[in-house]
């Protein structure tokens, strides 16, 4: 629903409220006047683009097409592994966005909101730089190339000071005057050198005030997370049932167990765990003391830290550690819940290649008649990635989240 700002401009804000889209859930807006409309969808996953669409032919197209996750980075795996699991996560990155660039076919794409660039020299090998690299940060570059190859050649190259005009007739875009844009993407790793050169005072000054916990050298860890964490595990008994194993923490001094089965938090002595991670000392130390409610952001996105799992994916474990207050708890639990007693309408079918399933994804409800892609034998919903195996419709990359699919008779 559009709301009038003046007598030209109309805004509209279409919203995503899974807690797997953040906490506090994210948004696509669109803006419009009597010249051009915008999207600036960023890394909103919504699986509603007629709804995008209703409000007529979008000029600008604002989209994330990056990674943004610590996923499979931080993981405990073997070299090779890992960087195929990356390689595969930037293919499934750049097929959700060109789904999107493609039904929303607006007059030019802005690929944004992405790569991050990591300066410390601990993450430095992180940055995307010759494509090797176990990592799942393209720049715009590598997406605007391959929207080319779909035939799209107006789609815009923008950095910080980019200005875009847009009229009905053309669109201009002038880019600052004092940067040689090629030259930043051409001798890239030259100039994240000098990015990193001049902000080497800011990083060493902040790495040095983590040597020094906020709450003295006698900080009580296991305590001050059973007094925050054990009245929130109450609070959740479907999310602690989708979790279904233990969580270790683990830093150079000390291990601590959720124990999710319990609802409490307990010194590790040896008990079973499906999940673990390692976190050095000091910066755990900092976000108990902070009580950072959203550890994803407060904290996983740094990358600063080793992961490990038993099984596939298990997103009620992530979601328990972005929701670390109650009201944010008690939103997670409703959610859990009511996801966990689904009962999907599976009687809603399609038919895809030579395969009749169900509508919508197990995962998320996505349309896979929208963001279904059927390659070999396996469907894939480019909307989060999730993978399914066309046999007998189990997903390959996550647990207990089978798709209904048949062979076509006849």
């Amino acid at each position: 629903k559009e709301l009038a700002l003046d007598s030209e401009t109309k805004i509209a804000i279409h919203v995503e409220t899974s807690i797997t889209d953040g906490p506090g859930g994210d948004s696509a807006l669109v803006v419009s006047d009597k010249t051009a409309r915008l999207v600036n969808q960023n890394d909103c996953r919504t699986g509603d683009l007629e709804s995008l669409l209703s409000h007529g032919p979008i000029d600008l197209h604002w989209l994330q097409f990056s990674g943004a996750i610590w996923y499979p980075m931080v993981y405990e795996q073997d070299p090779a592994t890992k960087h195929g699991l990356a390689q595969a996560k930037i293919e499934s990155q750049f097929a959700r966005a060109i789904k999107y660039v493609e039904t929303l076919n607006a007059r030019a794409v802005v690929p944004s909101a992405g790569p991050p660039c990591f300066l410390d020299e601990e993450l430095f090998h992180l940055n995307m730089i010759t494509g090797n690299e176990t990592s799942i940060f393209p720049d715009q570059t590598k997406f605007l190339e391959r929207l080319r190859v779909l035939g799209r050649h107006n789609d815009i190259l923008a950095i910080p000071g980019t200005s875009i005009d847009v009229s009905p007739e053309k669109i201009n875009v002038s880019l600052p005057k004092n940067i040689d844009v090629e030259k930043v993407f051409a001798e890239k790793e030259k100039y994240l050198r000098r990015y990193q050169a001049d902000w080497s005072g800011w990083l060493r000054d902040e790495k040095a005030k983590w040597s020094t916990s906020k709450s003295g050298a006698q900080f009580d860890i296991i305590g001050a997370l059973q007094t925050w964490f054990e009245p929130l595990l109450d609070l959740a008994p479907a999310l602690r049932a989708g979790i279904g194993a233990n969580c270790l923490i683990r830093t150079r001094k000390i291990e601590i167990l959720i124990n999710f089965q319990k609802g409490k938090v307990e010194k590790f002595t040896g008990q079973s765990f499906g999940f673990r991670f390692d976190i050095p000392q000091e910066l755990l130390e900092i976000i108990v003391s902070n009580r950072a409610v959203d550890w994803s952001n407060s904290f996983f996105l740094s990358c600063r830290f080793i992961a490990w799992r038993s099984g596939e994916f298990n997103e009620y474990i992530y979601n328990f550690f972005k929701s670390l207050s109650v009201e944010r708890m008690t939103r997670t639990e409703r959610e859990a819940a009511s996801r966990l007693n689904v009962n999907n309408d599976l009687s809603d079918e399609i038919e895809i290649g030579d395969y009749v399933m169900q509508r919508k994804c197990p995962h998320r409800q996505a349309d896979l008649s929208v963001f279904g892609e059927i390659n070999g034998a396996e469907l894939t919903c480019s909307l989060h990635g999730w993978r399914f195996d066309l046999t007998d419709g189990h997903c390959l990359n996550a647990e207990n989240r089978p798709l209904k699919v048949r062979k076509k008779t006849g």
